[in-house]
């Protein structure tokens, strides 16, 4: 390789220009943070923004992200009827089989709660067949401490309705 001094005054001057590319109205939409294309066309049309070039003829498609985050739910209604009085309903139900047994050996737990204040009573069962015989005892330890249940909810599974609790009720 051979390297030659070239006198300053012979040195060749470079001017270059670049273009950019003009954007589709999408692509803007996107890069502004999903600004309306009202608001884009605004922007365009009194040269807020330096370096926006829009290809005016582009589509402005709607876009996807802006459709879903504009949707909402509306919201379930609260319930018009809540008892008020300790014990009135209970809604009671089974969960279970765990993979894992305790300690003890369960598992399964029945939750019974009170739907005036909340009250969650768990038991816990070594089996199934074991959770009427434990609705039969907190119905009967309510009704010890002068509170009358009224009504019990459930989702109508085997372990409650049998004949066993069915009959006791």
């Amino acid at each position: 390789m051979r390297l030659e001094y070239v006198p300053k005054e012979h040195k060749p001057q470079y001017s270059l220009t670049s273009t950019e590319t003009p954007k589709s109205w999408e692509i803007w939409h996107r890069c502004f943070g999903h600004i309306s294309y009202k608001g884009l066309q605004r922007l365009l049309d009194e040269n807020l923004v330096k370096g926006l070039v829009v290809d005016t003829q582009s589509p402005k498609p709607d876009c996807t992200a802006c459709t879903e985050a504009k949707q909402s739910e509306k919201l379930f209604s609260v319930s018009t009827r809540r008892t008020t009085r300790l014990e009135e309903l209970t809604h009671i139900d089974v969960w279970g089989k765990y993979d894992v047994a305790s300690i003890n050996g369960h598992q399964y737990f029945v939750l019974m709660v009170d739907d005036a204040t909340y009250h969650i009573t768990v038991e816990f069962l070594k089996t199934k067949d074991q959770a009427a015989q434990k609705v039969k005892d907190y119905l009967t330890y309510l009704k010890m401490h002068e509170k009358m249940p009224c009504a019990i909810r459930t989702d109508r599974g085997q372990e409650f309705l049998n004949k066993y609790l069915t009959s006791w009720c």
